[in-house]
This record gives structure tokens, sequence and C-alpha cells, in this order.
């Protein structure tokens, strides 16, 4: 139909330009993207991990003759999201019912079940979810920080369950072999978020500034130019103190012996004493806001936290540890699958019947590729750690070393199927080997980092 070829057009067009949008609005008005609750992992998974998450499905419905799975790129995600953005921004779960409930119905009644195809729904059609989506945040919400993520969160979860999953007895009936979302990118699920929340991010783009925050120490400097000694002084001692309550959360506590907390920490961090004394110095420049003061502060502030970062690379993880460690993950959560898989084959007498078992096959093999995502996020959410870091003494942190959030946790591992598909974690390696830090390509859209804490 030149409805269908339209639509698919349409799909392809407008992908790469919601995707551009998103990423150009986050590097220059970051922290007015944050405060609409889209922080870097939330970009991150809908920029990278849903293009290379599309080679995974998380099986859910398993039936004799049927297969329904879920796929990580084109449902998962999003649904992630939502649940990310509902939660920062506290948003009404009245108001958000109301408006998924309106915005399922459209959804199911612009799509349709074609057996050779899947669900599918026609050009113009596809962008009412996301345009009532739109129209829903201006009539529940009353500023642009709400207004986004509702309107992603209603166009994501209504196109889902009025779509997708009100036909599931539909797609067993049929005996469907496929996945909810199971175009990636180009799904409706996806698109429908992009849709309803990008517009919305380039209507307010130019009303906020780009407010991208300073560095202390440039800051201080800035101060220190302009005349302003004893801001520049406190900005300068701040920039140090960003550092060791990061080495402070990252040793968990710190010895109550009497004596400053800033110099326990670098002491357990085997500054020399002279940095320690430069420290203690720092601390005195405060009462005494002259020229001078300022600028022996600006400097020894530079030189310490320059000292705390170096000393600070021998507690992130080696590589060959970190291969080590996922290497015993990937045989742990491997083998209890494949042990089943290969007892069906051997079981079955007559290799004829196999055709009987193939949903079953099918949901073991793409629970092999998708268990990779739910036990690291889960681990690594929950514990700080997996089985396999562990035992070579890792932990994963974020990036000022506090306890990992979920999102962070299912962000930098959402990215682990673009560290395998870029010629298996060769890119990951390259990266990893060019910073002190060993950042993979899920570290940086993360926002986390492995430490050693043995």
């Amino acid at each position: 139909m030149l409805s269908d070829i339209l639509a698919g057009t349409t799909f392809i067009s407008m992908l790469p330009v919601l995707a551009a949008g998103l990423f150009i609005a986050y590097m220059h008005k970051r922290e007015f993207l944050r405060s609409t609750g889209f922080g870097g992992p939330e970009v991150g998974m809908i920029l990278v991990g849903s293009f290379f998450g599309i080679i995974t499905d998380i099986p859910v419905v398993v039936a004799r003759s049927a297969l329904l799975n879920i796929n990580l790129g084109g449902a998962v995600i999003p649904l992630i999201v939502c649940g990310s953005l509902i939660y920062k921004k506290k948003l009404n779960l009245i108001k958000i019912s109301i408006g998924v409930a309106i915005i399922s119905i459209i959804s199911f009644y612009i799509t349709r079940f074609e057996p050779a195809m899947g669900i599918i729904a026609e050009f113009p059609y596809f962008l009412l979810p996301s345009a009532f989506g739109i129209g829903l945040a201006f009539v529940f919400e009353k500023s642009g920080q709400t207004r986004i993520p509702y309107s992603y969160s209603v166009s994501v979860l209504g196109t889902l369950i009025g779509a997708d999953l009100v036909r599931i007895p539909l797609l067993v009936q049929e005996g469907v072999f496929g996945s909810i979302g199971g175009a990636g990118a180009m799904d409706l699920v996806y698109l429908s978020g992009l849709m309803a929340a990008v517009p919305l991010v380039a209507f307010y783009y130019f009303k906020y500034p780009s407010t991208i925050a300073e560095d202390p120490l440039d800051e201080s400097l800035k101060l220190l130019r302009s005349g302003h000694y004893r801001e520049s002084i406190g900005n300068a001692i701040y920039s140090v103190d960003i550092e060791l309550n990061k080495v402070a959360r990252l040793f968990e506590r710190t010895e109550k012996s009497g004596i400053n907390p800033g110099v326990e920490i670098m002491i357990k961090l085997g500054l020399h004493p002279m940095v320690i004394k430069d420290y203690v110095n720092l601390l005195e420049s405060k009462h005494d806001p002259s020229l001078s003061s300022a600028q022996k502060a600006y400097y020894t502030s530079k030189l310490m936290v320059n000292n705390i970062k170096k000393n600070m690379n021998d507690k992130f993880s080696s590589i060959m540890r970190r291969m080590a460690a996922y290497l015993v993950d990937v045989f742990l959560i491997t083998v209890p699958i494949l042990v089943p898989i290969l007892y069906l084959y051997i079981s079955i007498p007559d290799y004829t019947a196999i055709y009987e078992y193939q949903s079953l096959f099918l949901a073991l093999f793409s629970l092999i590729i998708s268990i990779q995502f739910l036990y690291f996020t889960i681990s690594e959410w929950l514990f700080g750690t997996t089985i396999g870091k562990a035992l070579f003494g890792l932990r994963v942190m974020s990036d000022d070393f506090k306890k990992l959030t979920f999102i962070e946790s299912a962000a930098r591992n959402s990215v682990r199927y673009a560290d395998i598909l870029l010629f298996f974690y060769f890119v990951s390696l390259i990266l990893m080997m060019s910073g002190p830090e060993r950042k993979r390509i899920g570290d940086h859209v993360g926002g986390t980092r492995v430490v050693k804490i043995k």
C-alpha cells in the first residue's frame, strides 16, 4: 500500500532528525535537559542503547506454537526511561494514567495486525499518539520541566499498551514468533517517545540558557581576576573538597581519630606529607582574603586536585582484571542455559519432532543473549558488583563514587551490546587504554567507573 511506503519513508527520515535534535539539546542545554529528567544515562540509553539493543529479545510468553519476546532496544529501554522520568520528576500517577488510557485507545485504533508483517500503523495516523501526548502535557502540566517527561512517558506507555500488549492473546492464538518493540529504534513504541519529547525540547530550547555547571577551579580563577578574593578562595577550597568527598565515598567511611576528615582522607590516599601540609594552609587562607592569599589558594588547589586524581588512578581496575571478571560472569550465566538446551536436543528421539519444541529452543537462545543485560544490571544495581567482579575485588560506582542507581546500571549495561557488536569490545578496549579511569562505552554513557576495593 502507498500509505505503508510513506510510513516507512517518514520513519527513516524522522529518526536521525529526532536523534540529532536530542543529542544537540543535551550537548548545549545539558542542565535544562537534566531538569526535565533526561540526564546522561537516559539520553545515552535512547541514543545508543536502543540502536544496539535491537539484537536482544527477552522471552515473555512461551507457548507450544508461539513465542513472544520483548525487545530491549524497542521496548525495554523506553520503559526504563519512562520509569526514571516518572520517579525523578514525581509525576502525578493519576494524570499519567489518564494520559496512558487515552493514548492506548488511540494506538489500538490506528494499528492493526498483519500476519506477514506484525502490528503496523499507516501514515499519517502513527503520528497521533505523540501529538496527543504533547497536547495532554500542556493540559496537565505547567512547565517544560514536567511537560517533556510527561509527554514522553504517556506516549511510550500508551503506544506499548494499545498497540502491543492488548493484542498478546491474538498474537499467541495466531502462533506468532516475534517480539514487542522488535523493530528496535524503528519501532512505534520507541519513535512515539522521541516524537513526543523532541518537539517540546525544541519548543523550550531558546527559553532556557546554556547553564552547564562551571568547574569550581575555573570559577575561582574568574573571581580572582575580578577582585573577589574571598569568594575565589572559597571556590578553590571547594574544588579540593569535591575530590576528597569522592575519595571518602570510595573508602566508605573514615576513622574517628579526632583529626581533620580531609587530612585523614589524604593520609589514607597516601599523599605526601607536604601536600597534606599545603591543604591545612589552604584552609587557613580563607581568613586572609588578600590578592596574594587568593593567588596562592588557586594554584595550591589546582596542584592538589591533580595530585588527588593522580593517586586515585591506582584505584581504577586494570583492563586484565575487568576482562577476567567478565569471562567468569559470562561462563556462570551461559552454562546453566546451555545445559538444558543440549539435554533437550539429545533427549528428543525423533529429530523431526524438534519442530514441536522450536518455541522453547528459541526462547532459551533469546535468554542467552538477554541474560547479560538482566544479570549485570540487577547485580550491579543491588550489590555494586557481580560474582566475577567480586572474585577479582571490583566494584561499579557512579562517577562521583556513589552507589549505582538503577538507571545508571541499566544504561551502562544496555550499551554492552554496542561493545559486543563493535568488534567484540575492541572499541571499548581502545577507550579503556586511552584514559586513566579505564572507561568502556557503557561507563561513558552511564556515568560509571569500575574501582578496585581490594
